[in-house]
């Protein structure tokens, strides 16, 4: 009889929104090869077009890239106005260090940090795995 391995983990839909486009690019290949499904944008304003449509899309987790050309670190705010993402894990990818941006927007429920460094993609997919 063979040995299957069951996934780590449900298969999530997340929304990346990350403006650098090879960093982008990177989270939506490593979230596909494990089975989950991608929303893609390289702006707020256009991830915000979206997610204010009927109907609204389903989302598991955001991974916004604070210093996001708009609105960035005031998404996971505008997400949890939202009935249908008040309850998302939006985890806060970012070239900012902890010091270096206002701490407050930790300070909710289901609000992460990471901070970018080379390496670090694929600890984005774990933490993200891990609170959903």
């Amino acid at each position: 009889m063979e040995n299957v391995k069951e996934p780590a983990c449900r298969k999530l839909r997340v929304m990346i929104i990350e403006d650098d486009d090879t960093i982008r690019k990177l989270l939506a290949i490593e979230f596909k090869r494990r089975g989950h499904e991608i929303l893609e944008f390289a702006d707020t304003a256009a991830a915000m077009l979206i997610l204010n449509r009927q109907p609204k899309p389903g989302l598991d987790a955001a991974i916004v890239d604070l210093m996001n050309i708009g609105y960035g670190g005031n998404m996971g705010d505008w997400l949890r106005k939202m009935k249908e993402y008040m309850s998302i894990a939006v985890l806060y990818y970012t070239a900012l260090t902890r010091q270096q941006f206002d701490s407050r927007i930790l300070d909710k429920p289901n609000i992460y940090y990471m901070h970018k460094e080379p390496g670090s993609i694929k600890q984005v997919v774990e933490k993200i795995e891990d609170v959903c």
